[in-house]
């Protein structure tokens, strides 16, 4: 089931945003020279009588919608077009062509990188003055041209769910430069951020890519906060807890030893550290990932002012007692309720465990991890919106809850208790 959220994006600021309305694939290394063009036969000598259109000429039928992407070709050659740049985008972006027109640079004014990369139907790479170099892969670059337009009326239907995901208004006007390639006509539209300060590339061509104005454009790090973990063990016993993360532990309260918590758990929940005598309530940790991708289908769009009575329904349906209800709550809620609107999925606990591995002595009778991930919008986005997982208590409970905002570039900086 699809369901819609109330919604609005706008031009995310990481950018510069270039959506490739029909993405030419990468060329091999063998790839015969394109077949040269048939000659064009004499014309046939006039006749006196002028036959009749047939149904099958080949005219388009009157009431025939536009292909989009036929309608955004351009005409003028490339270097017209990068002498005829709008000022809005002149004053933030230089844009230039080699002279054998295989590469079109971007550049945002100023920034130093270094890093290259391979994106769907066109290559990468970082320029001198922090921008990026762009190869077509069904280059070199042909024609090109200026147009006022929305991603809806240019780009490819079937890029526009992600382009909404991505945070885009794909129903926004604005001025795109529009290019093709000499081995491929397809036309590749390239779209400018008005923020000055993220500048960046949005590449849409058999995927939606994000690729930022920045050092190496490699995905940044994604902070996973506040993982806490809760025992409750039937009887009082000693518990060794180990975490092994796909990616790295930036804090943890109280310390590991040799990778793990050695503590002494009652069934109210109380910890004690076995080496310290302190008493804890849970075992915290933060850590980092390079990414979490975020599936519409099997996300919810929750306005900021429905935040809290969301994370309520989580937490029964994750079976959180009222204690770790508030504890949940009150931490995620201050950055939720802030966002026009929130794109929230739970990661499946198979995909969480895979990340996080964690090993429980005494083994326990019930697991419970809840992890989300979420992202500001500014507008509703339409999603799957499937049903909560249902979750039950019994025996030895091991709790455990956290989540990653995907709209912060770097993890933020934590004190070590």
């Amino acid at each position: 089931m699809v369901t819609a959220c109330p919604v609005v994006l706008p031009f995310v600021s990481i950018s510069l945003v270039l959506a490739l309305a029909g993405c030419p694939s990468q060329p091999s290394a063998t790839a015969p020279s394109p077949t040269p063009p048939p000659p064009t036969p004499e014309p046939s000598p006039p006749t006196d009588e002028t036959p009749p259109p047939s149904a099958d000429d080949g005219a388009p039928a009157p009431d025939t919608p536009e292909d989009p992407a036929a309608a955004a070709a351009p005409s003028d050659p490339i270097g017209t077009a990068l002498q005829q740049v709008p000022a809005s985008i002149s004053e933030r972006y230089l844009l230039s062509i080699s002279d054998d027109r295989s590469e079109l640079t971007i550049d945002p004014r100023p920034l130093p990188t270094r890093r290259a990369a391979v994106r769907g139907g066109f290559s990468v790479r970082d320029s001198e003055a922090g921008g990026k170099i762009i190869s077509l892969y069904g280059g070199p670059f042909r024609n090109g041209g200026w147009v006022r337009a929305s991603f809806r009326e240019r780009a490819p239907a079937e890029r526009l769910a992600e382009l909404r995901g991505a945070g885009y208004d794909v129903d926004q006007v604005r001025d795109l430069l529009v290019v093709d390639g000499e081995r491929d006509p397809h036309p590749t539209l390239f779209a400018f951020s008005a923020d000055a300060a993220k500048p960046g590339i949005v590449g849409v061509c058999s995927e939606v890519t994000i690729i930022d104005f920045g050092p190496g454009a490699a995905p940044a790090p994604i902070a996973v906060r506040k993982p806490v973990i809760y025992l409750y063990p039937e009887r009082t016993t000693t518990v060794e807890v180990g975490l092994q993360l796909e990616g790295e532990l930036s804090a943890v309260y109280p310390a590991m030893h040799d990778g793990r918590w050695t503590v002494t758990a009652s069934p109210s929940g109380e910890l004690v550290d076995r080496r310290t005598g302190r008493s804890h309530r849970y075992l915290f940790w933060e850590g980092t990932r390079t990414g979490w991708p975020l599936d519409l289908e099997r996300a919810h769009c929750i306005p900021g002012r429905e935040a809290a009575s969301f994370l309520e329904r989580v937490c029964e349906s994750h079976a959180l007692t009222d204690h770790e209800c508030g504890d949940m709550v009150t931490y995620w809620l201050p950055e939720l309720a802030r966002n026009p609107y929130n794109l929230i999925a739970l990661v499946d606990e198979e995909t969480y465990g895979r990340y996080a591995t964690l090993r429980v002595e005494p083994a326990p009778d019930t697991v419970i991890r809840s992890f989300m991930i979420f992202r500001r919008s500014e507008v509703p986005v339409e999603v799957g919106a499937p049903p909560l997982p249902r979750h039950d208590r019994r025996g030895f409970t091991v709790v455990e809850w956290g989540g990653a905002s995907l709209d912060e570039a770097e993890p933020r900086s934590v004190v070590v208790h």
